[in-house]
Formats: C-alpha cells, sequence, structure tokens
C-alpha cells in the first residue's frame, strides 16, 4: 500500500513532473498518426473482447510460465503446484529406471541430451548443464542445435545463475541466427530484466537489435520491454507502435503483456513530449474494463488535466478515485491529489494581485 503523501510532497513530484515534460518536449518526437490511434484502439478492444470471453467462461487468466514453461520437456506441474511433492515423485520415478541415468555405449549427443533433461527434470541443475554442454560438444552436425539452444538457456535461468545466463547470451548471440533463438532469447531478457542487470541487459538488446527484421511479435514486446527500462523512450515507443499496427493480434502474449502496451504506449508519449497526444489513449483506457490498466489511465489523465491547469476537472476525477469501493492501491494518492487540485482552483479563482498573498498564507 502507497504511503499518503503530504501537500509538499505532492508539489515537488507535480514540479519534477513538470521538469520531465518540458524537458521531453526538446526532444520534438512527431504526433501520432490516424493510423497508429486506430490501431492502439483496436489492441485495446481485441483485450477487452479476451478478458470478458475468459470471464465468461468462469476462467482465471493463464500467465506465461517461465522458465519451465519455455519448453515441453520441463517440469511445468511441479512448477505450478510449487511443492517439492512432486519433484520428488519424479525422482522415485527415474530412480526405478536407473537406465536412464546411465551414459550408452553409443556416447551420442542424443544420449547426452537424454541425460541432461533427466537431470533438469529432477532439478539438478547443475548436473544439467555439465550434460547439455557435452551434447553440443558432441552435436557436430548441429541437428539438436535449436533444442540445445533454448534447454540449456532455461537450465540456466532455472538455476538462477546469472554468470550461466550471461555465457548462453554471448553464445546465443554469437550464432547470428536471432529468428531461430527467440524463444532462449524472450527467456534471458525477462530473467535479466527480473535481475535488474543494465549492463549485460544493455548487450542483449544490442546484439538483438542486429537483425531488426527478426523483431518481431512477442520479441519485439521484450525487446520494448527492455528499450524501456534501459531508457531508450524514443526506440521502446516506435517497436510498441509497430507492434500495435498488426491489427490486434496477441502473439502468444499473456492478458498482462498485452495490458503493460496500453499503459506503456502513453506513458512513453509524455515521456517524450507528447503529452496531448497521451491524453485520449489514457482516457480510452479509463473507460475499459481492464484491471489495473484502467486505473493507471485515470489517474494519468487526471494528472494531465492537473499540469494543464484544469484543476476542476482534475480534481473531479481524482474525487471519483477516491470515494471508489473496494481495495484501491491508488487510493491515498488519489484523495491527496484531489485536495490539492481543490485547492489550486481556489487559488486561481480567489487570487489576485493584492490577495494572493493571504490566499497562501491560509
Amino acid at each position: 500500500m502507497i504511503k499518503p503523501l503530504d501537500r509538499i510532497q505532492i508539489i515537488v513530484i507535480m514540479l519534477a513532473a513538470l521538469v520531465v515534460v518540458s524537458m521531453a518536449g526538446l526532444l520534438g518526437a512527431a504526433s501520432l498518426t490516424e493510423a497508429q490511434r486506430d490501431s492502439y484502439l483496436v489492441w485495446l478492444h481485441s483485450l477487452e473482447e479476451t478478458l470478458e470471453t475468459r470471464q465468461a467462461a468462469g476462467l482465471d487468466e493463464q500467465p506465461l510460465l517461465y522458465p519451465m514453461g519455455a519448453m515441453a520437456s520441463g517440469p511445468s506441474d511441479s512448477l505450478t503446484s510449487g511443492t517439492l511433492h512432486r519433484v520428488a515423485l519424479a525422482l522415485n520415478e527415474l530412480e526405478s529406471r536407473p537406465r536412464l541415468l546411465q551414459e550408452p555405449s553409443g556416447r551420442t549427443a542424443l544420449s547426452a541430451l537424454n541425460r541432461a533433461r533427466n537431470y533438469f527434470h529432477v532439478a539438478e541443475y547443475d548436473s544439467a548443464m555439465a550434460w547439455y554442454t557435452l551434447a553440443a560438444h558432441r552435436d557436430t552436425a548441429n541437428v539438436f542445435r535449436q533444442e540445445l539452444g533454448l534447454e540449456t538457456m532455461v537450465t540456466a535461468v532455472a538455476s538462477g545463475d546469472s554468470t550461466s545466463v550471461t555465457r548462453e547470451v554471448l553464445a546465443t548471440l554469437g550464432r547470428r541466427d536471432i529468428q531461430g533463438c527467440r524463444e532462449q532469447l524472450i527467456l534471458a531478457t525477462r530473467f535479466l530484466v527480473a535481475r535488474g542487470d543494465t549492463v549485460n541487459l544493455r548487450v542483449l538488446v544490442q546484439g538483438i537489435n542486429q537483425d531488426p527484421a527478426a523483431i518481431t511479435g512477442s520479441l519485439a514486446y521484450w525487446q520494448a520491454f527492455a528499450l524501456c527500462r534501459l531508457g531508450h523512450w524514443n526506440e521502446s515507443l516506435t517497436m510498441l507502435q509497430d507492434l500495435v499496427a498488426q491489427g490486434g493480434l496477441s502473439y502468444g502474449l499473456g492478458e498482462s503483456e498485452r495490458a503493460w502496451v496500453l499503459v506503456a504506449i502513453p506513458d512513453l508519449l509524455v515521456l517524450t513530449g507528447q503529452q496531448n497526444e497521451a491524453g485520449p489513449l489514457y482516457r480510452a483506457v479509463a473507460q475499459s474494463t481492464i484491471p489495473g490498466a484502467a486505473d493507471w489511465s485515470r489517474c494519468q489523465a487526471g494528472v494531465l488535466d492537473f499540469l494543464a491547469g484544469r484543476y476542476l476537472d482534475s480534481g473531479t476525477a481524482f474525487e471519483r478515485l477516491c470515494d471508489r469501493p473496494g481495495n484501491f492501491v491508488w487510493r491515498p494518492y488519489a484523495c491527496r491529489m484531489a485536495e490539492l487540485s481543490d485547492e489550486m482552483e481556489r487559488l486561481r479563482t480567489e487570487g489576485n494581485d493584492n490577495g494572493a498573498a493571504a490566499v497562501y498564507q491560509r
């Protein structure tokens, strides 16, 4: 829960926002085209339909599970259950068939790959990494190149070893086959973002940018996400606008990822000096039923009204948020902003050259 902000803190935040907006305006980014606005609204309505269909069926949102969910042979059930019991059962099953953990006489790439998978299934990631490395060494004809690339990255991420992940990232980029390594690059991006490793994330982003034609769909989403985290706002915005220009396609992204796009685009518009373009987008999302995104957009629309001197509009918007029932995380902020908007409106209507000082002293 966000702590309530006092009036001085809010004023400081608003002044900082004004500075950001004025500095961003110097970038001189181009305005949105009508086609870009239409594409944004199509993306919005597509997500609303997805939500309505799922809710009508009484289903919960299915998040994209990483790293296990990235690999069909991975123990996705053990990840979703969150218990050691299932891992223990898997271990007992393997112990009942010891031949699976034995090196066959052939010593082929496939045998090493199978043994690596067996160790992965029982969460022995160090041993799995060793066998994946051996499998790659034996796979001189690159028969299992794609499987080895993804599964080795999954194992490195599952182990939580940032050194192993970094090594796999460099190895993947060194192949210069971005199109064939999309899954492991997405996985690496998510890992580095979660770890806050901006140094290696920057290397990964630069490497992916070497093949612009491959940056489509879900890879484009995560590339834009990473660029945003690194502060490359114009590049991230351009990529997201290109992403939504395809007519509302989901690209296999989850509902949360698609909702992030809806708030990231107007946020980035503000950060690049296009707050007038951001307003209509915020208001469109604010009228939707998309959890989280609608609340954030209502707050942001109120902030834009405040910054533009429309204190009555901002006060009304924030009062509605303040009075909203339920567990609303932004309520303390909204209530304080409603008070500040009302005070700013009083200062404007009551203050003048002779009486402004008295108003400030109240």
